[in-house]
């Protein structure tokens, strides 16, 4: 993660936020709205307009400390302590994406979704469930697929 750049060129500086639960990382795409115009009478249709969406990821984080939970879910971090109470805003972040195979994604203006899902039992653990949406930038792409180097 680094400071959002709404201007689409990727910062240099990133830093790895912690550590993603195993089998949590996903990107998917919703199937876009279709409209479709037809004439009286006739199955096919004369005009078919499509609104495609943008790609969303997410993933769960395993290791979140305070200041995570304060730069992501919200809120402050006071005497070490994280303090929330729901009314703060989270900000835009860009987001690096490295992948086991195919590409790594870069995301210069992410949207992030952070929220807890912790399982209190002795079986269980504290995970942040992230969602990240990219946003609009003014020069390149949202969201850019880099192919991994192959050896």
């Amino acid at each position: 993660m680094g400071a959002a750049a709404p201007n689409g060129t990727m910062p240099t500086l990133l830093t790895k936020i912690g550590k993603v639960y195993k089998d949590t990382i996903k990107m998917s795409q919703d199937a876009p709205d279709v409209t479709e115009h037809f004439e009286e009478g006739k199955a096919a249709p004369e005009v078919r307009n499509k609104f495609r969406k943008i790609q969303k990821v997410t993933f769960s984080l395993m290791d979140a400390d305070a200041q995570v939970l304060a730069d992501y879910v919200g809120g402050e971090v006071v005497a070490g302590k994280w303090m929330y109470d729901g009314n703060e805003a989270v900000a835009n972040k860009a987001i690096l994406l490295e992948s086991e195979q195919g590409f790594d994604f870069e995301i210069p203006n992410a949207d992030i979704e952070a929220v807890i899902n912790a399982d209190m039992s002795a079986k269980g653990i504290f995970l942040v469930d992230f969602t990240i949406t990219p946003m609009a930038v003014t020069a390149g792409k949202a969201i850019r697929g880099v192919p991994k180097a192959t050896t």
